[in-house]
């Protein structure tokens, strides 16, 4: 996990920070992992204080997790945690997508339609770090539209902690083109500014993520 030259961040505390995400979301470093900062700092030829402050970035995100007796560790996949997330996320996605559909454009398609094209590549490469990114663009575009920063910032934190989710979804899921449908469809919905249809099929959408996780699971609860 050596820091990249070219594309390096512009300070230790972002190098690390985005290569220990990319290493999390990816799988490398595997749920329920514990975090060696003495490794990880010589691996990456720095001192413990950006790592720390990485690592509290993390935990903000909902990626790494901290306790007394472990010290910091990926996260575990909690089936109850996600399914709770799905329900609130339901919510305020459901009031930003009632609001947005007056506010959605030209640039609010054409951002939506590039980011399913990042979403292609980054999935041709397995490279799902950047398929989360592209993913966000993609939803944040149309919740966007709806003009409320508070609802934008609250889904923002809430897509935060759902990240490590969707990796692992992604990782394991069976199907292979139900996404791309399911975006296709999105997109044309928002085409079309039908908000019934919007709020039906992203309920859909949230759900289907949450019912593969839960049956992937091997223990019922955690991974």
């Amino acid at each position: 996990m050596a820091l990249s030259g070219s594309a390096r961040p512009p300070t230790a505390q972002a190098a690390v920070l985005a290569e220990l995400r990319t290493s999390i979301l990816s799988g490398r470093l595997s749920p329920g992992t514990q975090i060696l900062q003495n490794e990880l700092a010589t691996e990456f030829g720095v001192s413990r204080a950006p790592l720390r402050d990485a690592l509290r970035s993390l935990e903000g995100q909902g990626l790494v997790r901290y306790s007394s007796h472990r010290g910091y560790y990926v996260t575990e996949i909690d089936v109850e945690e996600v399914a709770e997330l799905g329900r609130v996320r339901q919510v305020v996605e459901t009031e930003a997508l009632r609001r947005a559909t007056a506010g959605i454009d030209e640039e609010t398609i054409a951002r939506m339609s590039v980011a399913m094209a990042q979403m292609d590549g980054a999935e041709a490469k397995s490279d799902w770090a950047a398929w989360l990114d592209a993913h966000r663009a993609f939803h944040f575009a149309l919740f966007e539209a709806s003009r409320r920063e508070l609802v934008v910032r609250v889904l923002s934190q809430l897509w935060d902690f759902a990240d490590l989710y969707r990796s692992y979804y992604m990782r394991t899921r069976q199907s292979d083109s139900r996404d791309r449908r399911e975006h296709e469809s999105i997109l044309a919905a928002a085409e079309a500014r039908d908000v019934v249809r919007l709020v039906r099929l992203m309920d859909a959408h949230r759900g289907g993520t949450v019912e593969s996780i839960e049956a992937s699971l091997t223990d019922g609860r955690r991974l």
